[in-house]
């Protein structure tokens, strides 16, 4: 192996790097000494090419195919750009202003970059071009101010680790189809359109902070698979990830402080969320469409709007979830499916949970407490609670009109005074079983419009007023009260019952919810 070294002066032999290039054995190493060299190199052979000093080449690069090069050490400025076939190590480069619109191209071949810069004009639209079945691996490499996209890639294979994307006119990456990307530690910065956006690719980010673009954070469509880790999503004007028919899996991570939605879910996506945070967006935090979604130990705070809104045939499941301080309501389902386990849904300046247009909503073990109005209130849907906490109660608790609801082993406490009951029925069919109810100066249960209700076995003796029918209403009682301290209207009923069987009990209540 031979040391050639490239010098302008007429003291040295190899004057021009083409020159030493072309005499060069494969796995000779070409030392570049200080100067600008003007000149464009296409390399077939094997060879080291470093800088000592000041070295700018203004010219194109050219690796042929299985070729194997390494560069290090070297500026290239105003020349044709560099396109790799072959196998191409750049370490502590430069690559900027080249005078034509894709500054890297790498196609058929694999670029390993480390401790680069790849800086643009605005005749730059590309930093890197990646197709046609290459690799590439960028470790602590930035791009800034391309056009177009930083980085546009497709048919390939690409990792980043401890890399910057910043500043661009349009997107940070784009992967446009069947592309394999892995990030890590990076940072996504300031692109006028969406920062990262995907279609039919397989993408994994882990610990990257996207923040401060000008329209989304993060777009996924055509079955993009994602997954994401550790990372940080804030600060757009636009949703802060927006995904279509895709499926994600993202953990202890975070989206806040957007203008617009949190995360947009929609088209039949599947997604689940793991220990992620959601918060201060001005619409939705989260917007879950036609999708399904499930969100475990998750806190969703401090939105301007909605918390949740999920809707068109969605299916959600949340577990272990907090759900707060927002202007409206906690979440809202619109003709779909909503299962709450575990979860608190506390401190708003509206509502709990609103169903609508045949939603199914399903609470197990959780709490709901200290709103301004109704903790649920469900308008032609279906309501099944067991074993969940309704507390401190300013407007009604639970309000249910053109619906089918049963309310089972569940704790109604603190209702402050207010001329709202705890359970309001308006033209609904219902069930309340062994449920809990502690001293409160407002009606327990009100009745209107053709309500039909049974209750069994729940203690409401500590109540001021139990319970006010009317408006051709039936109640059925079992245990523990007395029906004539009451208010009915004449057109009413509330009846007592012991050991008989009702009508109302052959239509099994939990099997039509």
């Amino acid at each position: 192996m031979a040391v050639l070294v490239v010098k302008r002066s007429i003291m040295h032999r190899y004057q021009s790097i083409g020159q030493a290039i072309e005499e060069a054995a494969p796995g000779d190493m070409i030392e570049i000494r200080d100067g600008i060299y003007e000149e464009s190199l296409d390399i077939a052979k094997r060879l080291t090419l470093y800088g000592v000093g000041n070295v700018t080449i203004k010219g194109g690069v050219f690796i042929r195919y299985q070729t194997p090069v390494a560069m290090r050490n070297l500026r290239f400025r105003q020349g044709q750009g560099l396109y790799v076939k072959g196998d191409l190590q750049l370490e502590n480069c430069v690559i900027e202003e080249q005078l034509i619109r894709t500054q890297m191209m790498v196609s058929y071949g694999s670029l390993l970059m480390k401790n680069c810069a790849v800086l643009a004009t605005p005749l730059n639209h590309f930093g890197l071009r990646v197709a046609n079945g290459s690799s590439v691996i960028l470790v602590d490499t930035t791009f800034e101010h391309h056009r177009k996209a930083q980085i546009i890639a497709q048919n390939c294979e690409l990792t980043l680790t401890n890399c910057m994307l910043l500043e661009g006119k349009k997107h940070g990456i784009f992967a446009i189809r069947h592309v394999k990307m892995t990030m890590e530690d990076c940072e996504i910065h300031g692109h006028d359109k969406a920062q990262v956006i995907a279609a039919s690719s397989e993408i994994t980010m882990s610990n990257c902070l996207v923040h401060q673009g000008q329209g989304v954070g993060i777009q996924l469509f055509d079955s993009t698979t994602f997954r994401m880790d550790g990372c940080e999503i804030k600060e757009h004007p636009d949703t802060n990830m927006v995904v279509h028919r895709s499926e994600l899996m993202v953990s202890d991570s975070i989206f806040s402080d957007g203008q617009s939605h949190g995360v947009y879910l929609g088209e039949k996506t599947e997604a689940k969320f793991y220990d992620c945070q959601v918060y201060r967006h001005v619409k939705a935090q989260v917007l879950i469409e036609n999708s399904k979604v499930e969100l475990h130990t998750c806190h969703v705070r401090n939105g301007m709007a909605v918390g949740l809104t999920i809707v068109d045939e969605a299916n959600v499941s949340m577990n272990q979830c907090k759900i707060q301080n927002h202007q409206q309501f906690h979440i809202i389902v619109d003709a779909s499916g909503l299962k709450l386990q575990q979860s608190i849904i506390q401190f708003g300046q509206s509502g709990g949970v609103y169903g609508n247009e045949h939603a199914k909503i399903m609470m197990h073990h959780t709490t709901i407490r200290e709103l301004q109005s109704h903790h649920i209130y469900i308008n032609n849907a279906r309501l099944f609670t067991q074993y969940c906490t309704f507390e401190q109660m300013e407007g009604n608790g639970i309000t249910c009109i053109d619906a089918i609801f049963e309310i089972a082993n569940s704790y109604f406490k603190d209702g402050q005074e207010s001329s709202y009951a705890m359970i309001w029925s308006d033209q609904s069919m219902g069930r309340i079983e062994n449920c809990r109810v502690d001293k409160a100066a407002r009606p327990f249960l009100a009745l209107s419009n053709k309500s039909l209700l049974e209750m069994r076995h729940t203690d409401i003796a500590a109540v001021k007023a139990p319970a006010v029918v009317q408006e051709n209403s039936q109640l059925f009682v079992q245990g523990h009260v007395q029906t004539a301290t009451w208010q009915k209207d004449t057109a009413s009923k509330v009846s007592q019952i012991e050991d008989m069987k009702l009508e109302i009990v052959k239509y099994d209540i939990k099997k039509i919810i």
